[in-house]
Protein backbone atom coordinates (compact mmCIF):
# COMPACT_ATOMS: atom_id res chain seq x y z
CA UNK A 1 0.00 0.00 0.00
CA UNK A 2 2.61 2.51 0.86
CA UNK A 3 4.70 1.29 -2.12
CA UNK A 4 1.75 1.93 -4.48
CA UNK A 5 1.62 5.34 -2.65
CA UNK A 6 4.87 6.07 -3.60
CA UNK A 7 4.13 5.23 -7.21
CA UNK A 8 1.45 7.73 -7.19
CA UNK A 9 3.55 11.08 -6.59
CA UNK A 10 4.14 13.78 -9.22
CA UNK A 11 6.85 14.00 -10.92
CA UNK A 12 7.79 16.94 -14.00
CA UNK A 13 10.30 17.43 -16.56
CA UNK A 14 12.48 19.47 -16.82
CA UNK A 15 14.09 21.72 -19.81
CA UNK A 16 16.53 18.71 -19.57
CA UNK A 17 14.27 16.12 -19.47
CA UNK A 18 15.35 15.28 -16.01
CA UNK A 19 12.30 13.85 -13.64
CA UNK A 20 11.94 16.09 -10.46
CA UNK A 21 9.83 14.41 -7.53
CA UNK A 22 7.34 16.91 -5.72
CA UNK A 23 6.36 17.15 -2.57
CA UNK A 24 3.20 16.00 -1.48
CA UNK A 25 0.72 18.13 -3.61
CA UNK A 26 -2.97 19.50 -2.90
CA UNK A 27 -4.35 18.18 -5.31
CA UNK A 28 -2.64 14.62 -5.31
CA UNK A 29 -4.33 14.68 -1.73
CA UNK A 30 -7.80 15.72 -3.58
CA UNK A 31 -7.65 13.11 -6.77
CA UNK A 32 -5.71 9.88 -5.40
CA UNK A 33 -6.87 10.66 -1.19
CA UNK A 34 -3.26 10.53 -0.48
CA UNK A 35 -2.42 9.82 3.01
CA UNK A 36 0.17 12.05 4.56
CA UNK A 37 2.54 9.67 6.33
CA UNK A 38 3.76 9.72 9.85
CA UNK A 39 7.22 11.09 10.20
CA UNK A 40 9.87 10.17 13.79
CA UNK A 41 12.66 11.87 14.40
CA UNK A 42 14.90 11.39 17.30
CA UNK A 43 17.59 13.20 18.58
CA UNK A 44 20.38 12.59 21.02
CA UNK A 45 23.20 14.36 22.82
CA UNK A 46 26.04 11.56 24.86
CA UNK A 47 26.14 14.06 28.13
CA UNK A 48 22.70 14.33 29.24
CA UNK A 49 20.57 17.88 30.33
CA UNK A 50 21.68 19.26 33.37
CA UNK A 51 18.15 18.05 35.34
CA UNK A 52 17.81 21.43 37.72
CA UNK A 53 17.79 23.52 34.67
CA UNK A 54 16.25 21.72 32.37
CA UNK A 55 12.85 20.42 34.57
CA UNK A 56 10.48 22.63 35.66
CA UNK A 57 9.42 22.59 39.28
CA UNK A 58 5.75 22.12 38.98
CA UNK A 59 3.95 19.54 36.76
CA UNK A 60 1.21 20.28 34.36
CA UNK A 61 0.25 23.04 31.62
CA UNK A 62 1.35 25.87 33.77
CA UNK A 63 4.85 25.26 34.33
CA UNK A 64 7.45 27.81 34.69
CA UNK A 65 10.25 27.57 31.76
CA UNK A 66 13.34 26.85 33.10
CA UNK A 67 16.64 27.93 31.65
CA UNK A 68 17.51 25.64 28.99
CA UNK A 69 13.54 25.72 27.54
CA UNK A 70 13.87 29.54 27.05
CA UNK A 71 14.96 28.82 23.48
CA UNK A 72 11.99 26.98 22.97
CA UNK A 73 9.36 28.87 24.67
CA UNK A 74 7.51 30.34 21.07
CA UNK A 75 6.68 26.55 20.52
CA UNK A 76 5.17 26.21 24.34
CA UNK A 77 2.01 24.69 22.95
CA UNK A 78 4.11 22.31 20.46
CA UNK A 79 5.90 20.18 22.37
CA UNK A 80 5.74 18.37 26.23
CA UNK A 81 8.28 17.86 28.72
CA UNK A 82 8.53 14.47 29.63
CA UNK A 83 10.24 13.39 33.52
CA UNK A 84 10.47 9.86 35.38
CA UNK A 85 11.45 7.50 31.63
CA UNK A 86 14.66 5.32 31.92
CA UNK A 87 15.76 2.27 30.64
CA UNK A 88 16.56 1.22 34.14
CA UNK A 89 19.90 1.16 33.48
CA UNK A 90 23.74 2.48 35.38
CA UNK A 91 26.42 2.19 33.18
CA UNK A 92 27.11 5.75 32.97
CA UNK A 93 28.35 6.65 29.48
CA UNK A 94 28.51 2.82 28.46
CA UNK A 95 24.36 3.49 28.57
CA UNK A 96 23.71 5.71 26.34
CA UNK A 97 24.37 3.72 23.34
CA UNK A 98 21.20 2.23 24.21
CA UNK A 99 19.26 5.21 24.39
CA UNK A 100 16.29 4.69 21.24
CA UNK A 101 16.84 0.91 22.69
CA UNK A 102 16.91 -0.08 25.77
CA UNK A 103 18.36 -3.70 25.60
CA UNK A 104 22.34 -3.76 26.12
CA UNK A 105 24.34 -6.17 23.83
CA UNK A 106 24.72 -8.73 26.43
CA UNK A 107 21.19 -9.27 26.82
CA UNK A 108 19.96 -9.57 23.23
CA UNK A 109 19.67 -13.04 23.08
CA UNK A 110 16.92 -12.49 25.08
CA UNK A 111 14.74 -10.87 22.83
CA UNK A 112 13.52 -11.83 19.14
CA UNK A 113 14.71 -8.97 17.36
CA UNK A 114 18.01 -8.19 19.29
CA UNK A 115 18.07 -4.27 20.76
CA UNK A 116 16.44 -2.81 17.59
CA UNK A 117 16.46 0.88 18.68
CA UNK A 118 12.68 2.54 18.06
CA UNK A 119 14.05 4.33 14.42
CA UNK A 120 15.10 1.42 13.02
CA UNK A 121 11.72 -0.90 14.00
CA UNK A 122 9.96 2.65 12.09
CA UNK A 123 12.34 1.91 9.29
CA UNK A 124 11.20 -1.51 8.50
CA UNK A 125 7.46 -0.22 8.71
CA UNK A 126 8.24 1.88 5.45
CA UNK A 127 10.01 -0.86 4.33
CA UNK A 128 11.03 0.45 0.32
CA UNK A 129 8.06 3.13 0.27
CA UNK A 130 10.91 5.62 0.46
CA UNK A 131 14.19 5.99 -1.27
CA UNK A 132 15.83 5.59 2.32
CA UNK A 133 13.85 3.69 4.73
CA UNK A 134 16.15 5.94 7.89
CA UNK A 135 18.74 8.58 7.67
CA UNK A 136 21.18 7.52 10.53
CA UNK A 137 23.03 11.30 11.10
CA UNK A 138 25.70 12.03 13.79
CA UNK A 139 27.22 15.32 14.12
CA UNK A 140 30.47 15.45 15.85
CA UNK A 141 30.12 11.86 17.03
CA UNK A 142 32.50 8.80 16.86
CA UNK A 143 32.25 5.27 16.66
CA UNK A 144 31.79 4.41 20.26
CA UNK A 145 28.29 5.94 20.57
CA UNK A 146 26.45 5.00 17.59
CA UNK A 147 22.85 5.32 19.12
CA UNK A 148 20.68 3.56 16.40
CA UNK A 149 20.96 -0.93 16.26
CA UNK A 150 19.53 -3.01 14.02
CA UNK A 151 17.25 -6.62 14.54
CA UNK A 152 20.50 -8.65 14.67
CA UNK A 153 22.47 -6.44 17.26
CA UNK A 154 24.44 -4.42 14.70
CA UNK A 155 25.11 -0.62 15.16
CA UNK A 156 24.35 1.82 12.38
CA UNK A 157 27.52 4.33 11.36
CA UNK A 158 25.94 7.34 10.82
CA UNK A 159 26.39 9.77 8.14
CA UNK A 160 28.38 12.42 9.60
CA UNK A 161 29.78 14.27 6.45
CA UNK A 162 27.13 17.08 5.32
CA UNK A 163 28.25 16.55 1.81
CA UNK A 164 27.60 12.93 1.80
CA UNK A 165 24.34 13.37 2.87
CA UNK A 166 23.36 16.36 0.60
CA UNK A 167 24.57 14.01 -2.20
CA UNK A 168 22.75 10.93 -1.05
CA UNK A 169 19.48 12.98 -1.22
CA UNK A 170 19.96 15.15 -4.43
CA UNK A 171 22.59 14.38 -6.81
CA UNK A 172 22.12 11.56 -9.35
CA UNK A 173 24.26 9.86 -10.76
CA UNK A 174 26.09 10.54 -13.95
CA UNK A 175 25.79 7.15 -16.46
CA UNK A 176 28.83 5.60 -15.57
CA UNK A 177 28.63 5.71 -12.02
CA UNK A 178 25.17 4.35 -12.48
CA UNK A 179 26.29 1.50 -14.45
CA UNK A 180 29.27 0.41 -11.92
CA UNK A 181 26.66 0.40 -9.78
CA UNK A 182 24.44 -1.48 -11.60
CA UNK A 183 27.47 -4.15 -12.13
CA UNK A 184 28.16 -3.67 -7.92
CA UNK A 185 24.44 -4.60 -7.47
CA UNK A 186 24.88 -7.95 -9.98
CA UNK A 187 28.10 -8.83 -8.37
CA UNK A 188 26.66 -9.09 -5.27
CA UNK A 189 23.40 -10.87 -6.19
CA UNK A 190 25.33 -13.50 -7.50
CA UNK A 191 27.39 -13.65 -4.47
CA UNK A 192 24.99 -14.13 -2.19
CA UNK A 193 23.52 -16.63 -4.60
CA UNK A 194 26.84 -18.84 -4.17
CA UNK A 195 27.17 -18.74 -0.71
CA UNK A 196 23.61 -19.51 0.24
CA UNK A 197 23.60 -22.71 -2.19
CA UNK A 198 26.53 -23.41 -0.72
CA UNK A 199 25.98 -23.10 3.26
CA UNK A 200 23.01 -24.84 2.64
CA UNK A 201 23.69 -27.94 1.21
CA UNK A 202 25.62 -29.06 4.04
CA UNK A 203 23.65 -27.20 6.61
CA UNK A 204 21.92 -30.73 7.63
CA UNK A 205 25.45 -31.82 8.93
CA UNK A 206 26.03 -29.19 11.66
CA UNK A 207 25.15 -29.95 15.19
CA UNK A 208 22.87 -27.32 17.14
CA UNK A 209 25.24 -24.74 17.67
CA UNK A 210 26.91 -24.49 14.11
CA UNK A 211 23.16 -24.42 13.24
CA UNK A 212 22.23 -21.94 15.14
CA UNK A 213 25.71 -19.88 13.67
CA UNK A 214 24.52 -20.95 10.16
CA UNK A 215 20.59 -19.75 10.94
CA UNK A 216 22.07 -16.23 11.96
CA UNK A 217 24.24 -16.10 8.88
CA UNK A 218 21.56 -17.14 6.71
CA UNK A 219 19.71 -13.80 8.46
CA UNK A 220 22.35 -11.49 7.71
CA UNK A 221 22.49 -12.39 4.04
CA UNK A 222 18.79 -11.93 3.41
CA UNK A 223 19.28 -8.58 5.15
CA UNK A 224 21.82 -7.64 2.47
CA UNK A 225 19.57 -8.87 -0.19
CA UNK A 226 16.49 -6.60 0.74
CA UNK A 227 19.42 -3.73 0.70
CA UNK A 228 20.82 -4.66 -2.67
CA UNK A 229 17.02 -4.66 -3.77
CA UNK A 230 15.80 -1.67 -2.19
CA UNK A 231 19.22 0.35 -4.07
CA UNK A 232 17.81 -1.67 -7.48
CA UNK A 233 13.83 -0.17 -6.71
CA UNK A 234 15.42 3.66 -6.28
CA UNK A 235 18.42 3.59 -8.74
CA UNK A 236 16.58 4.55 -12.22
CA UNK A 237 14.05 7.04 -10.03
CA UNK A 238 14.82 10.29 -10.67
CA UNK A 239 16.26 12.23 -7.28
CA UNK A 240 14.51 15.49 -6.06
CA UNK A 241 15.93 18.86 -7.05
CA UNK A 242 16.29 21.90 -4.42
CA UNK A 243 17.74 25.17 -4.76
CA UNK A 244 19.26 24.46 -1.24
CA UNK A 245 23.39 25.00 -1.46
CA UNK A 246 25.11 23.89 1.26
CA UNK A 247 28.02 26.20 2.06
CA UNK A 248 31.65 25.12 1.09
CA UNK A 249 34.65 23.47 3.10
CA UNK A 250 31.12 22.20 5.37
CA UNK A 251 33.66 19.50 7.08
CA UNK A 252 36.04 21.63 8.71
CA UNK A 253 33.09 23.58 10.44
CA UNK A 254 32.08 24.06 14.15
CA UNK A 255 29.25 22.25 15.73
CA UNK A 256 27.67 25.33 15.98
CA UNK A 257 27.59 26.18 12.00
CA UNK A 258 26.71 22.39 11.44
CA UNK A 259 23.92 22.11 13.47
CA UNK A 260 21.12 23.99 11.37
CA UNK A 261 22.16 22.55 8.16
CA UNK A 262 21.41 19.19 9.24
CA UNK A 263 18.84 20.21 10.56
CA UNK A 264 17.81 22.03 7.09
CA UNK A 265 18.77 18.86 5.17
CA UNK A 266 16.51 16.76 7.49
CA UNK A 267 13.82 19.39 6.72
CA UNK A 268 13.90 18.76 3.35
CA UNK A 269 14.71 15.01 3.64
CA UNK A 270 11.07 14.95 5.09
CA UNK A 271 9.48 17.10 2.65
CA UNK A 272 10.94 15.38 -0.42
CA UNK A 273 9.50 12.22 1.23
CA UNK A 274 13.22 11.10 0.54
CA UNK A 275 12.28 9.27 4.08
CA UNK A 276 10.32 8.97 6.98
CA UNK A 277 13.22 8.60 9.87
CA UNK A 278 15.75 10.01 10.68
CA UNK A 279 17.71 9.85 14.04
CA UNK A 280 20.79 12.50 14.89
CA UNK A 281 23.54 12.31 17.69
CA UNK A 282 26.25 14.67 19.15
CA UNK A 283 29.27 13.25 21.06
CA UNK A 284 31.90 16.18 21.06
CA UNK A 285 32.31 19.80 20.48
CA UNK A 286 34.85 19.55 17.84
CA UNK A 287 36.95 22.25 16.71
CA UNK A 288 36.79 25.57 18.31
CA UNK A 289 34.99 24.56 21.52
CA UNK A 290 31.74 23.94 19.17
CA UNK A 291 32.43 27.33 17.85
CA UNK A 292 29.72 28.44 20.59
CA UNK A 293 30.53 31.85 22.43
CA UNK A 294 31.48 31.66 26.05
CA UNK A 295 32.83 28.01 26.18
CA UNK A 296 36.33 27.26 26.68
CA UNK A 297 36.07 23.99 27.84
CA UNK A 298 35.68 20.47 26.45
CA UNK A 299 32.01 18.84 26.04
CA UNK A 300 33.21 15.70 28.68
CA UNK A 301 34.69 17.85 30.77
CA UNK A 302 32.16 20.13 31.60
CA UNK A 303 29.73 17.80 31.77
CA UNK A 304 31.45 17.01 34.82
CA UNK A 305 31.62 20.10 36.27
CA UNK A 306 31.54 19.18 40.27
CA UNK A 307 28.36 21.72 41.18
CA UNK A 308 31.33 24.92 40.08
CA UNK A 309 28.90 27.88 38.62
CA UNK A 310 31.31 28.84 35.70
CA UNK A 311 31.63 25.13 34.57
CA UNK A 312 27.87 24.79 34.67
CA UNK A 313 27.27 28.00 33.11
CA UNK A 314 29.80 27.11 30.28
CA UNK A 315 27.96 23.65 30.02
CA UNK A 316 24.49 25.50 29.76
CA UNK A 317 25.58 27.39 27.08
CA UNK A 318 26.02 24.16 25.11
CA UNK A 319 22.52 22.53 25.88
CA UNK A 320 21.08 25.71 25.26
CA UNK A 321 22.38 25.79 22.00
CA UNK A 322 21.35 22.03 20.92
CA UNK A 323 17.80 22.99 22.17
CA UNK A 324 17.68 26.52 20.77
CA UNK A 325 18.48 24.37 17.17
CA UNK A 326 15.87 21.74 17.41
CA UNK A 327 13.78 24.76 18.38
CA UNK A 328 14.30 26.14 15.11
CA UNK A 329 14.15 22.51 13.50
CA UNK A 330 10.49 22.37 14.97
CA UNK A 331 9.69 26.09 13.56
CA UNK A 332 10.07 24.83 10.21
CA UNK A 333 8.13 22.26 10.24
CA UNK A 334 5.68 23.88 11.53
CA UNK A 335 5.66 26.61 9.08
CA UNK A 336 5.16 23.83 6.25
CA UNK A 337 1.41 22.77 5.32
CA UNK A 338 -0.01 19.82 4.47
CA UNK A 339 -2.19 19.05 1.73
CA UNK A 340 -4.16 17.20 5.69
CA UNK A 341 -4.82 20.82 7.06
CA UNK A 342 -2.24 20.05 9.31
CA UNK A 343 1.90 20.88 9.48
CA UNK A 344 4.85 18.81 8.83
CA UNK A 345 5.33 19.18 12.85
CA UNK A 346 1.90 17.81 13.38
CA UNK A 347 2.41 15.37 11.08
CA UNK A 348 5.96 14.12 12.43
CA UNK A 349 7.04 12.62 15.89
CA UNK A 350 10.61 14.58 17.17
CA UNK A 351 11.96 13.46 20.21
CA UNK A 352 15.04 15.26 21.61
CA UNK A 353 16.86 13.38 24.61
CA UNK A 354 19.14 11.60 25.85
CA UNK A 355 20.82 8.15 27.59
CA UNK A 356 22.32 10.17 30.39
CA UNK A 357 20.20 12.46 32.63
CA UNK A 358 23.30 14.30 34.55
CA UNK A 359 26.69 13.99 33.59
CA UNK A 360 28.20 15.15 36.89
CA UNK A 361 27.24 12.07 38.65
CA UNK A 362 26.99 9.54 35.68
CA UNK A 363 23.26 9.01 36.02
CA UNK A 364 20.69 7.14 33.61
CA UNK A 365 18.02 7.98 35.51
CA UNK A 366 14.77 10.16 34.72
CA UNK A 367 16.41 10.76 31.35
CA UNK A 368 15.26 14.61 29.99
CA UNK A 369 12.97 13.96 27.25
CA UNK A 370 11.25 16.32 24.77
CA UNK A 371 8.61 15.51 22.36
CA UNK A 372 7.22 17.51 19.76
CA UNK A 373 4.51 17.71 16.95
CA UNK A 374 3.26 13.82 15.76
CA UNK A 375 -0.80 14.76 16.05
CA UNK A 376 -0.09 14.61 20.20
CA UNK A 377 -1.68 17.24 22.38
CA UNK A 378 1.14 19.08 23.66
CA UNK A 379 2.33 21.45 26.36
CA UNK A 380 2.60 20.17 29.56
CA UNK A 381 5.05 19.03 31.72
CA UNK A 382 4.42 15.38 33.35
CA UNK A 383 6.76 13.34 35.79
CA UNK A 384 5.17 9.45 35.14
CA UNK A 385 7.63 6.91 36.24
CA UNK A 386 7.38 3.93 33.44
CA UNK A 387 10.06 2.17 31.02
CA UNK A 388 11.20 4.67 28.12
CA UNK A 389 10.45 1.91 26.03
CA UNK A 390 6.17 2.30 26.58
CA UNK A 391 6.82 5.88 25.12
CA UNK A 392 8.63 4.46 22.31
CA UNK A 393 6.08 1.80 21.84
CA UNK A 394 3.23 4.52 21.95
CA UNK A 395 5.38 6.45 19.00
CA UNK A 396 5.64 3.37 16.98
CA UNK A 397 1.81 2.61 17.10
CA UNK A 398 0.95 6.17 15.92
CA UNK A 399 3.99 5.27 13.22
CA UNK A 400 1.63 3.03 12.09
CA UNK A 401 2.68 -0.34 13.18
CA UNK A 402 0.23 -3.20 14.86
CA UNK A 403 2.45 -4.15 18.08
CA UNK A 404 1.63 -4.30 21.68
CA UNK A 405 5.30 -4.52 22.78
CA UNK A 406 8.96 -3.13 21.61
CA UNK A 407 12.34 -4.53 23.32
CA UNK A 408 11.31 -3.98 27.05
CA UNK A 409 7.89 -2.26 27.24
CA UNK A 410 5.36 -3.04 29.72
CA UNK A 411 2.70 -1.29 28.34
CA UNK A 412 1.61 2.10 26.26
CA UNK A 413 2.74 5.14 27.52
CA UNK A 414 -0.46 6.97 29.10
CA UNK A 415 0.40 10.65 29.32
CA UNK A 416 -0.06 10.76 25.46
CA UNK A 417 -3.42 11.97 23.61
CA UNK A 418 -3.49 12.39 20.24
CA UNK A 419 -5.38 15.43 18.99
CA UNK A 420 -9.04 15.20 17.24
Amino acid sequence: MSHLRTNRRRFLKNSAGALMLLPFLEVDAQTNKETIPKRMVTVANFYGLMPHLFFPKKTGQNYEMTRLLKPMAELRKDFSILNGLDHGMNAGHHSTKYFLSGIPLDQINNYKEANISVDQKAALHVGSATRYPSLVLGCKTNSQNYISWTKHGSQIRPISDLEQLYNLLFTAPNAQAKKKIKTNMMSKESILDLVYDQAKSFSNQLGKNDQEKLDQYFTSVRELEGKVAQSKLWLNKAKPRTNYQLPQDTNNMTLKQQMPLFYDLMTLALQTDSTRVISLSFHSLGNAYGGIPGVKNEYHALSHHGKVNARIDELALIESSMIEEFGRFLKKLKDIKEPNGRTMLDNTMALFGSGMSNGNSHSNKNLPIILAGGGFKHGGYQDKKAPLNNLYLSLLQNFGLEIDKFNTSTGTFNGLELKS
